[in-house]
């Protein structure tokens, strides 16, 4: 159990745990490997999506949501998307690349859970479409340790993106 201060950088043993942690679950999305994925999420997983408005230079970026789901919608969505009977959007599968870098990990305030910030680039393409989406973001991630395993219990990804071309965002992030 680790009881470090909060904001206090990880162990050097634990920021390896937590990058081959991050690239195994990039790899299982890049997969299509979704209910496998479901198992790296906590119960009671928070999963944002966000986006920007960009105004004049002195108010800075006003972020709105896009996606705020909990572990029922998720899951739902997860199911939807695994099955190629029930979506239209991912009928035939988009094939996605997901690079994940720059990550920073601290301790969160409760033992054995962690602050994780990585950067994300998303490559999509999609059969009959000419053009490839590209998502990019900081993804916040709050990461839980339960019975030795990393678990995610709160994502919030602030893509850097004012508009999402696509009009509906089916790629997990």
């Amino acid at each position: 159990m680790s009881s470090a201060a909060p904001g206090t950088a990880v162990s050097d043993a634990t920021y390896v745990e937590i990058q081959r942690f991050m690239h195994h679950e990039a790899a299982l999305l890049d997969q299509r490997e979704f209910m496998a994925w479901l198992e790296l999420l906590t119960d009671g997983i928070v999963y944002r999506v966000s986006a920007q408005i960009t105004r004049q230079g002195e108010s800075g970026a006003e972020h709105y949501s896009i996606i705020d789901e909990d572990t029922d919608s998720l899951t739902l969505r997860i199911r939807q998307l695994a099955d190629p009977k029930l979506t239209r959007a991912e009928n035939p599968p988009s094939l996605t690349r997901r690079f994940v870098s720059n990550l920073e990990a601290t301790h969160a305030p409760s033992p054995d859970t962690y602050s994780v910030v990585t950067n994300i680039l998303v490559h999509r393409a999609r059969a009959r479409v000419k053009e490839t989406g590209t998502y990019i973001g900081e993804r916040r991630d709050v990461l839980l340790r339960s019975s030795g395993k990393l678990l995610i219990s709160e994502r919030h990804v602030l893509l850097d993106h004012t508009i999402l071309h696509d009009g509906s965002m089916s790629t997990l992030l």
